[in-house]
């Protein structure tokens, strides 16, 4: 007696996903590039191709290529709750408008720099190329941020 096991909804798309990128690949190496026409498409289709390869690395990894920890152990997510919470109870309007108070206090860049990484999730890499600054300059600015809403607001 055989058992067959239904394939779950993202084997079955990272399936079609994998075919569509060998099809778009080999449809691509068909195209003759001395076409101006033919170069264009090919290049269209390169960044099809660098996207659905992006989106399939996301889907067998169950979290954003590049990422060396799984979203829901990042460190990230333990340091918002300080800016979240405090002493374990939900904050209050009056703590709400204190941490905005704390918010504004920040420069332009500091503030721009702490949201991204603390509220969004953003590595400092991806925070750098945003912004067009050095890693090091972001995290001088997320590290400076910090201490002062550490200052002002706990």
């Amino acid at each position: 007696m055989k058992t067959t096991t239904k394939a779950t909804w993202i084997e079955t798309l990272i399936c079609q996903y994998a075919t569509d990128v060998h099809n778009l690949e080999r449809y691509r190496d068909t195209l003759d590039l001395k076409d101006p026409t033919a170069a264009e498409e090919a290049d269209t289709i390169s960044g099809m191709l660098a996207d659905m390869r992006y989106a399939l690395t996301w889907m067998r990894r169950g979290r954003r290529p590049g990422s060396r920890r799984g979203a829901e152990i990042t460190d990230v997510y333990r340091q918002r709750e300080i800016y979240i919470k405090l002493s374990g109870q939900q904050m209050g309007e009056a703590e709400r408008l204190k941490l905005v108070d704390a918010l504004l206090s920040l420069s332009d860049r500091e503030r721009t720099c702490f949201l991204l990484h603390m509220a969004q999730g953003l590595t400092l890499l991806e925070i750098s190329g945003k912004l067009n600054l050095s890693k090091n300059t972001v995290r001088m600015y997320v590290d400076r941020a910090k201490c002062k809403i550490k200052q002002d607001f706990l």
